[in-house]
């Protein structure tokens, strides 16, 4: 039963983490259009993105804990851990599923969000101005001329 709960976990997961990739892709876009001008990259960025979203939302969401105390717990313990699954542990165990692929997500995203906000202030400061002559103007150098004699 633990590797059922496992699964459904698993599962859970992974269409819930899905399924805000699919709904932030539109955001996503507008976001990268600001900063990246080649459709090829930022197509790019926009897949690495929601693959971390799904990523993120399955490995913090899936309830890996109740299979390790399972796994780990003695022989004759294992029938009562069998004993302790019940529908409230279930829908308990659910619940912190759904909690915990949406914490992780979000903070994905706030972290995502947050670079976006500082990226065109760093832009800025990166930025190479050309240097100031203090209003005077200078005229190009011209290349140095030698004369070489040949005799």
């Amino acid at each position: 039963m633990f590797i059922a709960l496992f699964a459904a976990s698993f599962v859970l997961a992974l269409l819930l983490s899905a399924t805000l990739a699919w709904l932030s892709r539109e955001a996503m876009d507008a976001i990268l259009r600001r900063f990246v001008v080649d459709p090829v990259v930022r197509g790019g960025f926009e897949k690495y993105i929601r693959f971390a979203i799904v990523v993120v939302g399955i490995s913090s969401g899936t309830r890996v804990r109740p299979l390790q105390e399972y796994i780990s717990a003695a022989d004759w313990n294992k029938p009562a851990l069998q004993a302790a699954l019940t529908q409230e542990f279930w829908t308990l165990e659910l619940y912190r599923t759904v909690m915990g692929t949406l914490e992780g997500v979000a903070g994905l995203l706030l972290l995502c969000i947050f670079l976006a906000l500082i990226a065109p202030a760093v832009l800025r400061m990166l930025k190479v101005e050309p240097p100031k002559n203090l209003g005077q103007h200078e005229k190009p150098r011209e290349p140095e001329r030698r004369v070489v004699s040949l005799r």
